[in-house]
């Protein structure tokens, strides 16, 4: 009996029962690998399943074998063992290895390698036979024949049909039957690349769409593992990585790279798995890990992320990265230029990271604006944050009031699958709601439920900065205070001890259009001067009707900077009260009418006698 028998027959509610397991009606349970209150164990039946989703726990996403192994605290093998016991209604001991249980454990990777060798050779023949696919790689700027490379037109199973190697490229997800007959092929009118592992044998592929440039370019095997262009070899001392297989390529072409650097591809921009960094981390010899991914706001930001973790890894290394232009990734820098040895000197224009205070924060000022440009907040009903795997859009955009919760209504798409959306209208501040919505992310689009949550955590915490900053610019911004420059300082003060001060101030008055009332303009702008003073004069304008009472009123004010001075023409009984304490401090308040005035009399002359005023 193989692994995958064991899988398909053994099912989840089995394993539960056995160790006297029962989920609810929802089919969750409290965790037993973590002490838990609230059943955070979410069972999946239909595809044998489980997920805690208890941050506290880190059992996360496994099938039934990874169960056993987390219960029983043994090996696969043992597990294994547990599990072929249990299907045949048997409760025995984990045996030693040796016994046929060890043999198609080591037998299954084994298949899988054949299975994957055996496809690669059969791609490899057909791409120089396919002009379509020699026409995209040299339109890339590619040349095959330097490279391991192959192109999948998507009937070779036609011509590969023994009944175990279809079988086994369906188990693998390289086959998928139709519900009417016949299989549809994975990566059809792809260039296919290997991934090989660490003793350097084909251990999974890597497909390049040559017709599809927008949704879906990049296809992996399920479970993806293996490195490309291979793991570095040991004696590896400088090391550059890039973002995409082609960027890759793109740089093992050039003998004059390649004889100072091993090259080395991401799977993306957030693609530094942990097998890479195991790779990383084994090179004895390493001197210097070179970053060299693509120059948008992902890829800057990949950098710095990456460079982090990287430095965790070889903390005496050196660490560099390369500008290229504006929008350009390794490959397109390729294809635009005629003579290839650009690449080589933008890697010799490389800069070294610091890894100090200083330049962490200086470092954190560039990286907090692109991780910020992640939401798109150009249309205020249409917000779009997208991290390269997932395009979340929040329709009819947030509600600025109600900081205790945050209802949004989402469509949410993955950018490498060609798969229905999903549309979900909740509160990201209900834990509840929130892992439901983490849940159904991760079963549909078929995501790594640590990743898919931390994806919704930064969705979160984005739109609460853009919250923050909407409800600050709806504040009253502070009046900045004019003050007189030194210069107009020194010319008053002159222009005060003058001789006949008064009668030249009052030509000057008669200059603003004041024709007449010389007595008055000048009593009125004496009063108006007082509000500085601690004892300060007031004055009412008296008159019979079209006298120009208002019209002195209003020009003599013209006089008083605006900052000191506040007109009003009707107020009501209560308004005095709200100013600040400070407010109305050496101001001049002009009531235009005496009607508008009426209500406030008792507390404008509080305010003349007693210069302040109170209320309970």
């Amino acid at each position: 009996m193989e692994i995958n028998d064991i899988k398909s027959q053994l099912s989840i509610n089995q394993v539960l029962q056995h160790y006297n397991l029962k989920p609810d009606k929802n089919q969750r349970l409290l965790c037993p690998f973590h002490p838990d209150k609230t059943p955070s164990l979410q069972i999946y039946p239909a595809t044998n399943t489980y997920c805690c989703f208890s941050s506290n726990c880190d059992a996360g996403t496994g099938d039934t074998i990874q169960f056993i192994q987390l219960k029983e605290n043994c090996n696969k093998h043992e597990a294994l063992v547990k599990a072929a016991s249990l299907l045949n209604g048997n409760t025995v001991a984990p045996q030693q290895p040796g016994t046929a249980a060890k043999l198609f454990i080591e037998a299954a990777p084994l298949e899988k390698i054949a299975v994957v060798t055996k496809l690669f050779k059969y791609f490899a023949k057909a791409l120089p036979l396919t002009k379509k696919a020699v026409d995209y790689l040299e339109g890339r700027a590619i040349n095959y024949k330097q490279h391991e490379a192959g192109y999948n037109s998507g009937d070779w199973h036609h011509k590969l049909n023994e009944k175990n190697f279809i079988a086994s490229c369906e188990s693998y997800g390289l086959l998928k039957a139709k519900p009417a007959g016949g299989f549809t092929t994975w990566a059809k009118d792809c260039i296919i690349f290997p991934l090989k592992n660490a003793e350097n044998k084909i251990i999974s592929l890597y497909g390049r769409s040559t017709t599809n440039d927008k949704e879906q370019r990049h296809f992996y095997l399920q479970n993806r593992s293996g490195l490309y262009p291979g793991y570095p070899a040991l004696q590896t001392k400088k090391l550059i990585l890039v973002e995409s297989i082609i960027d890759a390529a793109s740089l093992l072409q050039q003998k004059e790279i390649t004889e100072q650097f091993t090259i080395l591809s991401l799977y993306g921009t957030n693609g530094l798995t942990e097998e890479h960094q195991t790779a990383i981390a084994s090179l004895p010899q390493l001197e210097e890990i070179v970053l060299m991914l693509n120059a948008d706001e992902a890829g800057e930001a990949a950098t710095h992320k990456h460079a982090h973790t990287l430095h965790t890894l070889h903390t005496h290394i050196r660490i560099t990265h390369t500008s290229l232009p504006a929008g350009e990734d390794v490959n397109s820098v390729l294809c635009t230029h005629d003579d290839a040895k650009v690449l080589s000197d933008l890697i010799e224009q490389r800069k070294d990271f610091s890894f100090s205070i200083e330049k962490e924060k200086q470092s954190s000022s560039e990286i907090i604006p692109s991780s910020l440009t992640r939401l798109n907040t150009s249309n205020q009903e249409l917000l779009i944050y997208d991290n390269c795997q997932l395009r979340i859009e929040v329709w009819g955009g947030i509600k600025i009031t109600g900081l205790d919760r945050m209802k949004v209504t989402l469509k949410v798409q993955h950018k490498a699958k060609q798969l229905l959306p999903i549309r979900d209208t909740l509160d990201l501040y209900s834990r509840q709601q929130t892992e439901h919505l983490i849940q159904t992310i991760s079963e549909n689009f078929d995501a790594n439920i640590k990743q898919t949550e931390t994806t919704i955590s930064e969705l979160t915490n984005e739109l609460e900065n853009y919250r923050i900053k909407k409800i600050e610019a709806l504040q009253p911004k502070e009046k900045a205070v004019n003050e007189m420059t030194a210069a107009a300082r020194t010319t008053a003060i002159s222009e005060l001890k003058k001789e006949k001060l008064l009668e030249r101030h009052n030509k000057m008055i008669g200059l603003t259009g004041i024709v007449g009332e010389e007595k008055n303009r000048m009593i009125a702008y004496l009063i108006y001067t007082m509000r500085k003073q601690q004892n300060p004069l007031h004055v009412m304008f008296l008159g019979a009707s079209g006298s120009g009472k208002t019209y002195l009123q209003e020009k003599i004010s013209e006089l008083v900077p605006d900052e000191d001075k506040m007109e009003i023409t009707q107020i009501t009984e209560n308004a005095l009260y709200y100013f600040k304490q400070e407010e109305l401090k050496h101001k001049l308040i002009i009531f235009e009418d005496l009607d508008g005035a009426l209500q406030v009399f008792y507390p404008m002359r509080e305010l003349q006698t007693k210069k302040k005023i109170s209320k309970p």
